[in-house]
């Protein structure tokens, strides 16, 4: 996590690893969102793995992500609710941390569905309700147009 560059997403990321202990990850009920500053709150996303057939149920969009990308997706699913936009960057990464189980950094160049390009880095970090697969995730992000 060296190369991240944000401190917030670091602070998130240390957050997880306190909670998860000696496990690949923690549960839902362990990495609270009210545990993180609220600064940060508005930058997340917490996912639920879903299937099969794959999808991911946005179970928490923070407000910053709706504003930036343009779209509300708490309560909607990817793929059955079709969605659009900064959404892409989930369906190709979260099957990868589902599979390896463990933190993922990414750096994203994409439009926004109101034309808006932005630079968006990112931290994947995997949940799991049974202790032994990935059942969910929580992403922190930080965007700069571009």
């Amino acid at each position: 996590m060296k190369e991240v560059d944000a401190p917030a997403l670091l602070d998130v990321h240390d957050h997880w690893d306190r909670v998860r202990g000696e496990k690949f990850a923690p549960s839902r009920r362990e990495f609270r969102l009210e545990d993180l500053p609220p600064r940060i709150v508005p930058f997340m996303v917490l996912v639920d793995i879903l299937g099969p057939p794959l999808d991911f149920h946005y179970r928490f969009f923070g407000g910053k992500m709706v504003e930036v990308s343009g779209v509300e997706l708490t309560g909607k699913t990817y793929y059955a609710d079709r969605i659009e936009g900064y959404g892409f960057a989930n369906a190709k990464l979260l099957p990868v941390m589902m599979t390896e189980r463990v933190p993922m950094f990414t750096r994203t160049r994409w439009i926004s569905v109101r034309g808006v390009p932005f630079q968006t880095i990112t931290v994947r970090l995997p949940l799991s309700e049974n202790g032994k697969s990935t059942t969910g995730g929580a992403t922190v992000n930080r965007f700069t147009p571009i």
